[in-house]
């Protein structure tokens, strides 16, 4: 029997053991539909306190239950976790989740994904279907993950393992979509690798997708990100414009969302955050330059998101001045850190971006965010989570909107606070005490 008759009919009769590297806000929520759908899984990662909290059913994540992780931990023991990376042997499907950070040239860094496929490469068995499911740019699993499992392991692909690239789509604090009704993209390196990859993930996804190859899948989550990037940022220009012609641009938007064709609403804000939209401009101009292309239109949209937060502190400035304060010696409160409403992931959030501009002009930072209890901003600085009470909002000299978590409430604050900075439209109309974005 072939590698691939044996590791389909694994599937067919759920022998079929999966591995998941990296349990982060991709990797954990993955793990966990698998195991609910009966499959053994495995998830390794190199933090012990992580794999620990697995262990014992205590899930970090805001979108797992601990409830939901207990069950297929310590009820169904179908999902366990290590920190031995010697038992990927154990897998028949490796799915990689690990960070695909920015270094500080804005160039993509690999080290997570190079020490993934090292691991692979040194423990795994022939047979084994290898799937990356981590941001990245077009080529990457051909032209970079291969020929590291390949040297790692005296393995050849497509003859004793298969290789694939299935995006994550993972919206934290969707309510409606999740990682089972997601639908899913998978484009495997050789058609073996395709119908295998299909077979596995078809066990936990409803719904999946089959392109040409790993790089059109790539380049998809690419595409997915870059075109909420640029509308965003579109916004946002026009957003600092309307402000300067005294425009409304928030009234502007509901009146263009009548349209019903042609127009997709996008809202400003102090920026845009998370791991994904304002990373992957930066990992396509990376790959486009070594074919001598320019992306002009991406660079521009990449770049306005990354002014915003200067922007936004000129509004902070403003506003107090009108109030006849300066920045230096004001207390400015933060209402939310986290880069979008009611999660408990601040990653690349531009709040923190402002309050770093803040404490270095000399403003006393403060934030509130029931779901953040502690946040360390781009340079460093440590904050903890404030009290949100009728003293503090007394206190500040300016407490400003930064994310629009719905457990906010507004009545409380405006009528506490002396000055408002609303970059999130959180108040409807603008006044003497409410600067509006």
């Amino acid at each position: 029997m072939s590698y691939k008759e044996q590791i389909l009919a694994k599937i067919k009769s759920n022998e079929e053991i999966i591995g998941v590297i990296g349990l982060g806000y991709v990797g954990l929520p993955l793990a966990v539909n698998f195991a609910e759908a009966g499959i053994k899984t495995l998830g390794f990662d190199k933090n012990a306190e992580k794999v620990d909290l697995v262990n014992h059913g205590n899930s970090y994540i805001g979108d797992i239950r601990d409830a939901v992780l207990r069950n297929v931990v310590v009820n169904k023991l179908r999902l366990s976790a290590t920190t031995d990376f010697s038992r990927i042997k154990e897998c028949d499907a490796l799915l990689i989740c690990v960070p695909t950070p920015l270094d500080k040239f804005k160039k993509p860094d690999m080290s997570y994904i190079e020490s993934a496929c090292i691991e692979i490469g040194r423990h795994m068995k022939p047979g084994t279907f290898v799937c990356l499911e981590s941001t990245t740019y077009p080529t990457t699993t051909e032209d970079f993950m291969l020929p590291i499992i390949e040297r790692e392991s005296g393995l050849n692909a497509d003859t004793d393992f298969w290789m694939a690239y299935s995006p994550e789509r993972v919206d934290p604090g969707n309510a409606e979509f999740h990682t089972r009704n997601t639908p899913k993209v998978i484009g495997g390196l050789t058609p073996d690798a395709l119908e295998i990859g299909m077979r596995i993930y078809e066990r936990a996804i409803e719904t999946l997708h089959p392109v040409s190859s790993p790089r059109v899948a790539e380049m998809v989550k690419i595409l997915e990100n870059t075109y909420r990037l640029v509308n965003i940022s579109l916004i946002n220009e026009l957003a600092l414009l309307s402000g300067k012609m005294d425009i409304n641009i928030w009234e502007v938007i509901e009146a263009a969302k009548t349209k019903p064709f042609g127009f997709q609403a996008f809202y400003p804000g102090p920026g845009i955050g998370g791991h994904c939209i304002p990373l992957d401009p930066f990992y396509l101009e990376y790959i486009a330059k070594q074919y001598d292309f320019d992306l002009s239109m991406i660079h521009t949209a990449g770049h306005i998101n990354m002014r915003m937060p200067h922007y936004m502190y000129i509004k902070i400035a403003t506003a107090l001045n009108r109030h006849k304060k300066a920045v230096n010696g004001s207390t400015i409160l933060f209402m939310g850190v986290a880069y979008k409403p009611n999660i408990n992931d601040e990653r690349e959030s531009p709040a923190l971006e402002i309050m770093d501009i803040v404490a270095h002009k000399g403003g006393d930072v403060q934030y509130h965010d029931p779901f953040i209890a502690k946040a360390t901003t781009h340079e460093g600085r440590s904050y903890q989570n404030s009290e949100l009470t009728a003293e503090a909002l007394v206190a500040a000299d300016c407490v400003v909107l930064t994310t629009n978590h719905k457990v906010f409430d507004m009545e409380f604050v405006q009528k506490h606070a002396k000055l408002i900075v609303d970059m999130r439209n959180m108040i409807e109309e603008a006044s003497d005490s409410v600067y509006k974005l």
